[in-house]
């Protein structure tokens, strides 16, 4: 089959079944439209749970490293007697 009678089939096949061609050309927009926006609501939920979880965001600004010695009575000292204040 030559490429002027392959352009005259398909010309004629598409004008034959005009409802069938477009049904089937909307159906592929509609599976790409489809694909992207799963992909990028993906994406997206990923790139929040990573903001979420990263170990920069969690760490507690009271906590400072270095010191030796604490000063405090326990929780348990506190409530049983009232002199360790």
């Amino acid at each position: 089959m030559l490429l002027p009678d392959l352009i005259r089939l398909t010309t004629s096949s598409f004008l034959a079944y005009r409802v069938r061609s477009f049904l089937t050309g909307l159906g592929i927009a509609v599976g790409i439209a489809a694909v992207i926006l799963l992909t990028s609501i993906g994406e997206g939920l990923h790139q929040f749970v990573l903001a979420e979880f990263s170990p920069v965001r969690h760490q507690p600004d009271g906590i400072q490293p270095g010191k030796k010695q604490t000063h405090g009575a326990s929780v348990a000292c506190s409530v049983r007697c009232g002199r360790c204040h």
